[in-house]
């Protein structure tokens, strides 16, 4: 069943991107000096191994815009791990419980003040602060056996997003951005926030580019879409049956322009141990595997919102909110996304079967 909420999220904003100038610039005619061959309409498509899953970039336009578009995202996906964020959240590791504040990028700052804000609405099932829980249910997949509950509560120790701080402030006129982690051997889980980071990032390098439309698929968990397939219809992606015998069982087809989605599923990352399965998306108030009736949470977000916190940052809000409200289940996750606009929500149960709720 899918839902539909409307509200206000009043979070103060540092950077506000206007998304609906990509929906303008898919209707803009090319003239000037452009060769036939650079004014054809064509679509660029290409498929590579990043982030640790198969990304599929498609990009409609001029033949020269739609092969910049999509080589400009698989760059961008390609430094994500070796860009200044990841260099920070090191260095605030590092430094965590000694007190000294580690200077940040300003994108930095903004994301994790982002992740706070719905680490608080979410009453902790979402925490950024968690990277000790993910290391340490990552080793156990590997070994195919569940953590000790000895290894569970020492690794709860080290999270809890109230210890996380930020702050701003300039000198000579300069904004300068700082973090630092309260609790030794604290650890940001920068794997719940990083492919919803990256979409935004496209959707920010792709502004400008004169696309009749686009999609970026990163591993059909992550996407985005803008403007207009080919056939001049929305894109068309599937949600996943969680319980499904091949990785293109599709329980729906949901069209996607000008809009972002992320799922968030137990059928990914997990592991049978007597009998039981252990999947990724760890509840981090108890340190185990998220138990709430659900197998899969789809969230799909406009790219323009009522709220300037969040425009520009429909990605990473979409790939949080589809992590917290699997972990909150469904009654709690209603109630959370009652903060924020025009959500629209698929629930899929341990049966794969759409389940229903407010």
């Amino acid at each position: 069943m899918l839902f539909r909420f409307a509200a206000h999220c009043g979070i103060p904003a540092k950077r506000v991107f206007c998304a609906a100038v990509l929906m303008a610039a898919a209707s803009i005619l090319f003239t000037g000096c452009l060769t036939e061959k650079d004014s054809k309409e064509t679509t660029a498509e290409d498929t590579h191994l990043v982030l640790g899953t198969v990304a599929r970039i498609q990009a409609r336009g001029t033949e020269k815009a739609a092969r910049m578009a999509v080589e400009e995202a698989y760059d961008l996906l390609s430094d994500m791990d070796t860009n200044p964020d990841r260099t920070a959240i090191l260095e605030m590791e590092a430094a965590a419980g000694s007190g000294e504040w580690t200077k940040i990028p300003a994108e930095l700052y903004e994301m994790l003040s982002l992740a706070q804000a719905i680490s608080r609405r979410s009453d902790g099932a979402f925490d950024v602060t968690m990277g000790t829980l993910t290391t340490l249910w990552s080793e156990a997949r590997t070994r195919g056996e569940p953590p000790t509950e000895a290894e569970i509560r020492e690794a709860r120790a080290h999270v809890g997003y109230q210890y996380l701080e930020l702050r701003e402030g300039n000198m000579d006129g300069v904004p300068i951005y700082e973090g630092r982690l309260m609790k030794p051997g604290m650890q940001i889980d920068r794997g719940g926030l990083i492919k919803g980071y990256a979409l935004d990032e496209i959707l920010e390098h792709w502004d400008g580019a004169h696309l009749k439309g686009a999609l970026a698929d990163l591993g059909a968990s992550s996407m985005l879409g803008i403007g207009t397939n080919s056939e001049g219809e929305p894109w068309q992606v599937g949600i996943r049956n969680p319980r499904g015998t091949s990785s293109v069982d599709m329980l729906l087809v949901m069209p996607l322009s000008n809009e972002v989605l992320s799922a968030s599923g137990d059928d990914e990352r997990y592991f049978m141990y007597e009998g039981k399965r252990y999947h990724h998306l760890i509840d981090p108030r108890t340190g185990y595997p998220a138990d709430t009736g659900l197998a899969s949470v789809t969230v799909i977000l406009p790219l323009s919102t009522d709220s300037p916190a969040w425009e520009g940052h429909a990605g990473i809000l979409s790939d949080m909110l589809s992590t917290a409200i699997f972990v909150l289940g469904p009654e709690k996750g209603r109630a959370l996304l009652s903060d924020f606009p025009t959500a629209l929500v698929i629930l899929i149960g341990p049966d794969g079967k759409v389940i229903g709720g407010r």
